[in-house]
C-alpha cells in the first residue's frame, strides 16, 4: 500500500510540475505574442513597413490564426507593393482561414497563377467567384471578369496536364511491353483528341497571357436627365454623400482614420487597440480604467476624433475638474486639432446663452452642476459625453452623478484610474450610468457580489469580472510593458540675504493685511499672484509692486514705496547664485523652469553675465522661433531656460536634468514640468532640483508634498489621485494661500501646514488601500 501511495504522490508531483511548465510556457508564449503585436503595430504606424512585416510574420509563426498579425502583415506588404510578400501572407491566410475578403482571394488567385501554383489558384478563384457566403466586399464587375479569365486558364492547364499525363503513361507502357498487346482504358480517338488539345493549349501557354479587358459603364440617362432638367442638389447632402463614399473604404474600425491627423503625439499600440475595442465591442460606452499614467486622455481623444471624422459625433460635452480645463483644452487643440470652447473662456462670462449652444463644450464639472447651469446643461442632447476623474461620480446622491445621469447622450466615456475607492457599491453606480440594469438592482447586486460586514470584499468574483468586462477596459503596466527609468528629486533650501528676507516678509505682510480688509482695492487674485511672484524671484515681485504703486490706490502707496526701496537694493539673489553654481558644476544639459516671465528675463541677464550659453523658450515667440530654440538645445546647447509651456509638444528626453527655479503652488503643474523629460523614450535616471528660499510659502509646500506623501517618487498622475481625496472642492493652490494669509504668526502657520500634511498623508493611505481593492477585484487583466 505504501508503495502505491508513494507512486501516486510521485505521479501527482510530476503532473503538477508538468502543469506549471505548461503554464509558464503559455505565459511566455503570450508575452512573445504581445511583443510581436506591439512592435508590428508600432513600426507600421511609423511607416517602417518592412520591419512591421517581419514582426507580424513572427507573430503568425507563434499563433498561425492570429488575425491582427495577419492584417498588419498584409497591409505592410501592400504598402511596400511587394507581391512576393503579399503572396506569402495570403497563402498563409488561406491555409488558416483568415481571409474574409473576396478581393484578397482574387488577388491570391492571380499571384498563385503567376507562380504556376495552379491548384491553389483554381481553389481561391472559385471561392472568390462563389455567390453565397459571408465575405465582405463583393468583387467589382472588372475584378469578377478578371478572376473568371484566370480560372478559365487554370482549368485549361489542368485539362492539358491530365491529357499529357495519360499520353506519357501510354508511351511508357508501350515501350516497356513492346512485345505485348496492351490496350489502355481510354479510347484511342479520345487520346488523339486530348493530345491535339494539349498541343493547342501549350501553344497558348507558351505565348504571353492575353491582355485583360478593362470595362466601365456610365449611366448616361441619369446624367442627361439632370443636365436637361437643370437639377441641383443640397450642398449638405452632397458633402454627406462624399463622406459616405470615403468611409465606404473603411468598412470597420480595424483601421483608425484619425491616426494620420494627429500632431505632436505618438499613440501607442495598446491605446489604439483600446480605441478599436471601445468602438467595436462597447459601442462607444465604456469605463476607461487604465492604471495611472498610461494615457486615458489620449485614448478618449482618439475615440472622440475617430467618431467625429466618421460623422458619428457632431456635438460633445467634456466634464473635468476645474484644475484640468486648460490642460484638456491644450491637448485637444494641439494634438488632435479639435477646438472646444471652455468655461474659462470669455464667451462663458459674456454670453452664457450662446456658450451653451456651442457644439463642442469643455466645462468644469463644478460649473456644470451649479444651480445656475444644471438645467441648461441637461436640456439638450449630446452625441458624446466624456467625464474625466469619474471616481467623483461614485455616489448616486451627489450632484455630480445626477448631472451625468440626467444628460441626454449617445456615447459616454467615464475615465478613472480607481473605479472603486471605498466600497463596491461605487462600482455599481458607475456601471449604472453606462448601462442601467447591467448589474441588476442595487439590492440584488449587494446580495450577490458584496460580502456581509465588508463592503470592499467582492463575492462571486469571476461572475462579476465577466459582467465588468462588458463595460470596462483596464490596461496595466505589466501588459503594456511601459517602464520608465527612476527619478530622483533633491530640495535645495537656500538662506536668503537680509534684504531678500526683509523684502519677502514685507510682501507677505502687505498681502495678509490687504487680504484681511474687506474694503481693500486690490483683488484677491492680484494679491495671490504677488505672493507667488515673490517666491519666484525678487525681480518678478518688483515688477508687480511697481504696477500697484502706479495705480495710486488709497492705503497702498506708502507700503509699495517702502517695498520698492528694499527690493531695488537686491542685486543677485542667493537662490540665483546657487542655480548658477549648479549649472556650472557639470557639463550635462539642463532645463530650467520658471513660473514668471520677469524671472525668465532676470535669469537670462544673469546667465549672460556669467557667460553661460543658453537658449530661451517662452510664450510670445513664433512657432519658428520655438522650433529653432528646441533644435539649438537638441544640438548641444547646455541650458534651456523656459517658462511653464516649455517643450510642450516637443521631445526633450535627450535631457535628464531639470531645475525648478521656482515652484508652482499647483502640484499638477510640477508634474507637468517633470513629464517634459520623464516620459517614454527617456533612458537615463532623471534628476530634479527644487530650489526654494527659507521662510517662504514654497518651502512649506515642498515640505508637505515631499516629506508627507513623497510626491517625487510617485507615478505621474498619482498626486492628483491623492489630492482628489481631500475633502471639499477647493483647489490645493487656493488652500495653501488661505492657510498662509489666515495664520500670519509663524507658530500657528506651522501648525496649520502640519495639519494639512497629516490630511495628505491620510489621503495617500486611502489611495493605497483603493489600489489594493482594485488588485483584489481586477486580478485578471481587463486590457486589450
Amino acid at each position: 500500500m505504501s508503495v502505491d501511495r508513494n507512486l501516486k504522490r510521485k505521479k501527482t508531483r510530476e503532473k503538477k510540475r508538468k502543469e506549471r511548465r505548461e503554464k509558464q510556457d503559455r505565459l511566455l508564449r503570450h508575452e512573445k505574442i504581445d511583443t510581436c503585436g506591439w512592435n508590428a503595430s508600432r513600426y507600421y504606424y511609423l511607416g517602417e513597413y518592412r520591419t512591421a512585416f517581419k514582426w507580424a510574420m513572427k507573430g503568425l509563426k507563434l499563433v498561425p490564426a492570429d488575425r491582427r498579425s495577419f492584417d498588419i502583415a498584409l497591409d505592410a506588404a501592400q504598402a511596400l507593393e511587394e507581391e512576393s510578400m503579399g503572396f506569402t501572407v495570403l497563402r498563409h491566410g488561406w491555409e488558416h482561414h483568415l481571409i474574409s475578403d473576396k478581393q484578397d482571394l482574387a488577388m491570391l488567385g492571380r499571384l498563385a497563377f503567376e507562380r504556376k501554383a495552379y491548384d491553389l489558384a483554381g481553389e481561391t478563384l472559385k471561392a472568390a467567384l462563389r455567390k453565397p457566403g459571408a465575405m465582405q466586399k463583393r468583387l467589382s464587375k472588372r475584378a469578377e471578369k478578371e478572376a473568371e479569365r484566370y480560372l478559365e486558364l487554370c482549368q485549361k492547364i489542368e485539362r492539358s496536364s491530365v491529357a499529357e499525363s495519360v499520353h506519357s503513361l501510354r508511351e511508357r507502357i508501350v515501350r516497356s511491353n513492346s512485345e505485348e498487346d496492351v490496350s489502355l482504358p481510354v479510347p484511342e480517338g479520345r487520346v488523339k483528341e486530348e493530345t491535339k488539345k494539349t498541343e493547342t493549349d501549350k501553344g497558348e501557354e507558351a505565348g504571353d497571357l492575353p491582355e485583360l479587358d478593362i470595362v466601365y459603364e456610365i449611366n448616361e440617362e441619369g446624367i442627361l436627365r439632370v443636365i436637361r432638367g437643370h437639377l441641383t442638389s443640397d450642398p449638405a447632402m452632397l458633402d454627406l454623400a462624399i463622406s459616405a463614399y470615403k468611409l465606404s473604404f473603411r468598412t470597420s474600425y480595424d483601421q483608425l482614420i484619425c491616426l494620420p491627423t494627429l500632431n505632436n503625439v505618438r499613440s501607442l499600440w495598446y491605446q489604439e487597440e483600446t480605441t478599436r475595442k471601445i468602438m467595436k465591442t462597447f459601442r462607444g460606452r465604456a469605463i476607461m480604467a487604465d492604471e495611472v499614467g498610461l494615457g486615458k486622455t489620449i485614448e478618449a481623444c482618439l475615440v472622440l476624433k475617430e467618431y467625429i471624422l466618421r460623422g458619428l459625433v457632431r456635438s460633445a460635452l467634456i466634464l473635468v475638474p476645474s484644475s484640468l480645463v486648460n490642460q484638456w483644452q491644450d491637448e485637444l487643440c494641439e494634438k488632435f486639432g479639435l477646438s472646444f470652447v471652455t468655461s474659462n473662456d470669455a464667451l462663458f462670462r459674456e454670453d452664457p446663452d450662446r456658450f451653451w449652444k456651442e457644439p463642442f463644450l469643455l466645462v468644469s464639472i463644478q460649473t456644470a452642476k451649479s444651480k445656475r447651469h444644471f438645467n441648461t446643461v441637461t436640456a439638450r442632447t449630446y452625441d458624446m459625453v466624456i467625464a474625466d476623474e469619474a471616481h467623483h461620480l461614485k455616489s448616486r446622491s451627489t450632484l455630480n452623478w445626477k448631472l451625468v445621469d440626467s444628460i441626454q447622450k449617445t456615447f459616454l466615456l467615464l475615465l478613472t484610474a480607481t473605479p472603486v475607492q471605498n466600497k463596491l457599491e461605487e462600482l455599481y453606480n458607475l456601471v449604472t450610468l453606462l448601462k442601467p440594469g447591467h448589474l441588476r438592482t442595487q439590492k440584488a447586486f449587494k446580495e450577490e457580489f458584496v460580502a456581509r460586514g465588508n463592503p470592499t470584499d467582492p463575492r462571486n468574483r469571476e461572475k462579476l469580472r465577466q459582467l465588468l468586462k462588458e463595460v470596462m477596459i483596464r490596461n496595466t503596466r505589466s501588459v503594456t510593458q511601459l517602464h520608465l527609468p527612476p527619478r530622483f528629486a533633491l530640495t535645495i533650501r537656500v538662506e536668503p540675504s537680509r534684504d531678500e528676507a526683509a523684502f519677502y516678509q514685507g510682501i507677505s505682510r502687505f498681502v495678509t493685511e490687504q487680504g484681511a480688509h474687506a474694503s481693500s482695492n486690490l483683488p484677491k487674485m492680484t494679491l495671490r499672484r504677488l505672493l507667488e511672484a515673490a517666491g519666484s524671484s525678487h525681480f518678478a515681485a518688483l515688477k508687480m509692486v511697481e504696477k500697484i504703486s502706479l495705480q495710486g490706490l488709497d492705503g497702498t502707496n506708502k507700503q509699495a514705496r517702502e517695498l520698492l526701496e528694499i527690493g531695488r537694493a537686491i542685486r543677485i539673489g542667493a537662490k540665483t547664485r546657487r542655480i548658477i553654481e549648479l549649472v556650472k558644476a557639470s557639463p550635462e544639459q539642463k532645463v530650467i523652469f520658471v513660473n514668471y516671465l520677469a524671472t525668465l528675463e532676470y535669469l537670462h541677464q544673469v546667465l549672460e553675465e556669467h557667460e553661460v550659453p543658453h537658449v530661451l523658450y517662452r510664450g510670445g515667440m513664433t512657432q519658428a522661433q520655438k522650433h529653432q530654440s528646441i533644435k539649438t538645445f537638441r544640438e548641444g546647447c547646455p541650458v534651456l531656460l523656459s517658462t511653464e509651456t516649455g517643450g510642450e509638444g516637443h521631445n526633450l528626453q535627450f535631457c535628464h536634468v531639470m531645475i525648478n527655479c521656482d515652484l508652482p503652488w499647483n502640484p499638477m503643474r510640477i508634474e507637468q514640468r517633470i513629464g517634459r523629460i520623464h516620459r517614454i523614450g527617456q533612458d537615463k535616471e532623471v534628476q530634479i532640483y527644487n530650489f526654494c528660499s527659507a521662510g517662504t510659502l514654497e518651502e512649506h509646500i515642498l515640505e508637505i508634498l515631499d516629506r508627507k506623501i513623497n510626491m517625487f517618487e510617485l507615478v505621474v498622475g498619482e498626486v492628483d489621485m491623492i489630492l482628489g481625496r481631500l475633502q471639499g472642492d477647493q483647489e490645493f493652490s487656493d488652500l495653501v494661500y488661505e492657510l498662509w494669509v489666515k495664520h500670519p504668526g509663524e507658530v500657528e502657520r506651522q501648525k496649520a501646514f502640519n495639519a494639512l500634511g497629516s490630511r495628505l498623508k491620510r489621503a495617500r493611505t486611502a489611495y493605497e488601500k483603493s489600489k489594493e481593492l482594485d488588485e483584489k477585484l481586477f486580478q485578471e487583466d481587463f486590457g486589450v
